[in-house]
């Protein structure tokens, strides 16, 4: 892979004026990629998730990161490259090795005292949520307090920190963190949009307690 990567990315880098460019897959657990480069040349390190990409979808990523390097922004990722990477062939053939990669995952829905399958469950049944069965939902191991839910919007899994897994936390508060991490499944891949924007808080709002449950994690200082 990494000859292929370092072919198409050279092939590229030469029209925007680099003497010497190397791309190599790295194991990241994120899809992502690194680089550092200097006068004429650049090193890249690039997610091994590309493994079996097609040459086309490489050759995308590598328009649209120099084009950005070159202060000529691309307007998100290019077609092939956005189809591949958010096609459920690539969830399927990726998610386990994400899963692997995460640490600090119990990898399962099941806490303590609270079973994160039940707020996926309520909030489908309340129609704020349709059901994916490629969604993974899970614990983490160690409590995270300074981001309480996290949603990999390509691999479908979200995290929940266990700080929540509690029988002092009112169900709908979970059921709230569920649902704003599904909302950011339900938008889509779109890494160079806004996070939090306008449309997001106004789906974020229909949850029936969403203020109620909000003043509950301002109280326990929690953020999502």
């Amino acid at each position: 892979m990494s000859e292929t990567l370092s072919s198409v990315f050279q092939s590229v880098g030469k029209g925007y004026g680099y003497d010497s460019v190397s791309a190599e897959a790295t194991e990241f657990r994120e899809f992502k990629l690194k680089w550092k480069r200097s006068c004429g040349w650049i090193e890249f390190q690039v997610s091994d998730y590309l493994k079996d990409a097609p040459p086309e979808v490489v050759k995308g990523l590598a328009e649209m990161i120099f084009s950005r390097l070159s202060g000529t922004r691309m307007n998100g990722y290019p077609k092939e490259m956005h189809d591949w990477i958010t096609s459920d062939d690539f969830v399927r053939s990726k998610q386990k090795i994400f899963l692997n990669r995460s640490k600090n995952l119990t990898r399962s829905a099941i806490g303590e005292h609270i079973d994160l399958n039940e707020s996926y469950k309520r909030l489908v049944e309340m129609g704020l949520a349709e059901y994916d069965k490629d969604v993974v939902i899970s614990w983490t191991k160690r409590p995270n307090v300074k981001s309480i839910g996290h949603a990999s919007v390509l691999m479908k899994v979200i995290t929940i920190s266990s700080v929540l897994d509690s029988d002092k936390i009112p169900e709908f508060v979970c059921d709230f963190v569920v649902y704003h991490e599904l909302l950011h499944l339900k938008k889509g891949f779109d890494p160079f949009g806004e996070r939090h924007g306008t449309d997001f808080r106004a789906m974020e709002s229909l949850f029936p307690k969403a203020d109620e449950a909000d003043q509950w994690l301002k109280r326990l200082r929690l953020v999502l």
